[in-house]
């Protein structure tokens, strides 16, 4: 066995184990598509307000503030509903009482990261409803992005309201490292804004 082959075999495990030593790995979202459904909620006003409730480890390997994440997800959803009226509300106004004479959406960001193994257990936040995890693939990278999305109808006297806990979980073999990380959270990201995207429009359709 070569001496160079040992240097490079040396550095392929270290560079292997401190990417597992980190906890979580978050990278901002790659812009998404999404076909514009035209003429849904036409010219009815509508508030969004996005709430990260994740608690990320400091040793973690950030690459994407939170109010990068909240932006992305309230312009994908402008890009699917160009018709009617989305106002951004403040983080804050996640907890208040909704307004009256309009809808409001409201999404608790529960999760969105990347860990290896169980480590993407690490950093899950508390923002309302009942998630059910299940197990986590140890020996695998895995992407994880979780929403509790509150809908409140306020148009007419009796008010409605819906909610769903959107749950989504890509895992992969640990072959390419932080790019199979990076691959699985967009994947979970991907398919999480798919199902609210669904969840939003079943709740508007008679």
């Amino acid at each position: 066995m070569s001496k160079s082959f040992l240097i490079v075999l040396f550095a392929f495990l270290f560079l292997n184990s401190f990417c597992k030593a980190q906890k979580l790995y978050i990278w901002c979202p790659t812009e998404q598509d999404a076909k514009p459904r035209t003429d849904f909620l036409e010219n009815e006003n509508v508030n969004i307000v996005v709430f990260d409730g994740r608690i990320i480890p400091k040793n973690s390997k950030i690459e994407c503030e939170s109010s990068s994440v909240d932006q992305a997800l309230v312009e994908y959803i402008k890009k699917a509903y160009p018709s009617c009226k989305i106002t951004t509300l403040n983080e804050s106004d996640y907890y208040k009482k909704s307004e009256a004479g309009k809808i409001t959406i409201k999404i608790g960001i529960a999760a969105y990261q990347a860990g290896f193994g169980t480590d993407i257990s690490v950093g899950i936040g508390s923002v309302g409803g009942k998630f059910s995890y299940g197990i986590f693939p140890k020996g695998e990278w895995n992407g994880l992005t979780s929403y509790f999305v509150q809908i409140f109808d306020n148009r007419k006297v009796e008010r409605k309201k819906y909610n769903k806990e959107i749950n989504e979980v890509t895992s992969k073999s640990n072959m390419w490292g932080y790019k199979t990380a990076r691959t699985c959270l967009f994947s979970s990201y991907d398919k999480a804004n798919q199902t609210l995207l669904s969840f939003i429009e079943s709740s508007f359709m008679e």
